[in-house]
């Protein structure tokens, strides 16, 4: 199955110069844009809770993402899973790339991890735009002929746990963090004070 899939979309390369061109350049380019979008919506997000602590806390969040997304392929990748499609098969090559193991795909997981953080912490509203634009960036490394589908599925389903299991982690600690690193009030200060020399 996951090879048939595979000679299904890149069966499509080199048929239509306009659609290998797009398609290179998402291989190749996209997820750069990617990642400054992300910075980008990041930033704004957090400039509008406050830089600190509730903004920091959000920035935290997605770093922390993308840092457990990108372990947890490592570790995935040194099993030794699955070779390139090129050095087992004849396929449609437009993007040069070395050998070696392509289970998951860091391009997969890198893309899906800014997807999801910024679905989970940032924006709601932005998020399915960022997903979309990681599965492009997914679908144009198995049309370009460098991934089976296998190891997309596999860096987005990463992805998801990295962001299901930082979201599950920091909601335990966040308020916590919050009510430590907020400064006191000088209203809320004063009421207090006030209500301890009633007592």
């Amino acid at each position: 199955m996951n090879y048939e899939i595979f000679s299904m979309v890149n069966g499509m390369a080199g048929k239509f110069g306009p659609l290998d061109v797009l398609m290179v350049v998402a291989a190749k380019y996209l997820i750069f844009l990617l990642f400054a979008a992300g910075a980008v919506v990041t930033g704004l997000r957090a400039r509008q809770d406050g830089w600190w602590p509730a903004g920091a806390w959000r920035i935290g969040q997605v770093g922390l993402t993308l840092a457990v997304g990108f372990a947890l392929s490592v570790g995935i990748r040194m099993l030794g899973l699955s070779q390139r499609p090129f050095q087992t098969h004849e396929v449609h090559q437009l993007l040069d790339h070395a050998p070696g193991v392509s289970l998951p795909s860091d391009h997969s997981t890198a893309s899906f991890a800014v997807a999801v953080a910024v679905w989970f912490f940032v924006s709601a509203k932005w998020g399915p735009y960022f997903m979309g634009v990681a599965a492009l960036i997914a679908v144009s490394r198995v049309f370009v002929g460098v991934h089976y589908p296998a190891d997309i599925v596999a860096g987005a389903l990463v992805a998801v746990v990295a962001g299901l299991a930082v979201w599950g982690v920091t909601l335990l600690w966040k308020d916590a963090f919050i009510r430590r690193y907020t400064p006191d009030q000088p209203d809320e200060v004063a009421q207090e004070r006030a209500l301890e020399s009633t007592v």
